[in-house]
């Protein structure tokens, strides 16, 4: 992989694990040795530490690393994407959970939030609706390393993250088939009327060398 670009054409869904790895590696030479990426990392509001490598306005590569210890956003965690997702757990564990959301005009603890984003800037603003939703889990399916697994856009889902012996858990995630509007719905609280993200925290080029190291050694040091 000479330059980033190439990406594009090394990494989709219908890739498996073993097909990305070289270009996973290859990555990680980058930004390790020269130093490439090392300002784009951003702290998620969800708790987890993620990358854009490509992106061309419609599919996505992105690096997600969680730590233990990780802020668990117990409010709003249920939430859709407005893109198909294809996703390789490279290292560590992920609970995967679907739920089944409907619309009900009873009173309910859960309303849906329609979110926009300030001057397009990562900014999140989340609004609550006056749509009461009904919701209940669907799925639940634990993904190790070594497994890429799928999510639809519009399915509503959470996840909990397990490091069992690793450091840490690390995904790539591939998107694609994005819809125009951009705009993912999350699934909160009623007593919530408004929620504004901060200004992404951005990662030291410090922190990032040491995630990737750990990344590293947890991916190709042992096996899968």
């Amino acid at each position: 992989m000479k330059e980033a670009s190439e990406l594009e054409n090394l990494i989709d869904q219908n890739k498996s694990i073993s097909d990305i790895l070289p270009s996973v590696s290859n990555i990680f030479n980058l930004i390790i040795n020269q130093k490439k990426w090392v300002s784009e990392f951003y702290l998620h509001p969800l708790g987890f530490y993620y990358c854009r490598l490509f992106n061309n306005g419609e599919n996505q590569i992105r690096l997600h690393i969680w730590e233990p210890g990780y802020p668990v956003k117990e409010d709003l965690f249920i939430h859709d994407h407005y893109y198909d997702l294809c996703s390789w757990v490279l290292c560590g564990k992920i609970l995967d959970f679907s739920y089944s959301v409907e619309k009900t005009i009873e009173i309910s603890e859960f309303t849906k939030f329609t979110s926009s984003y300030i001057n397009g800037k990562d900014i999140r603003t989340l609004n609550r609706t006056n749509e009461y939703q009904k919701v209940n889990r669907s799925l639940e399916r634990m993904l190790v390393k070594g497994e890429k697994y799928f999510i639809p856009k519009g399915t509503f889902h959470s996840n909990r993250i397990f490091f069992d012996t690793s450091e840490l858990t690390v995904t790539l995630v591939y998107t694609f088939n994005n819809n125009d509007d951009h705009s993912p719905n999350v699934i909160g609280f009623s007593k919530n009327k408004i929620y504004l993200e901060n200004n992404p925290e951005k990662i030291t080029p410090l922190k990032v060398q040491t995630l990737i190291e750990k990344a590293n050694f947890c991916i190709f040091q042992k096996s899968i």
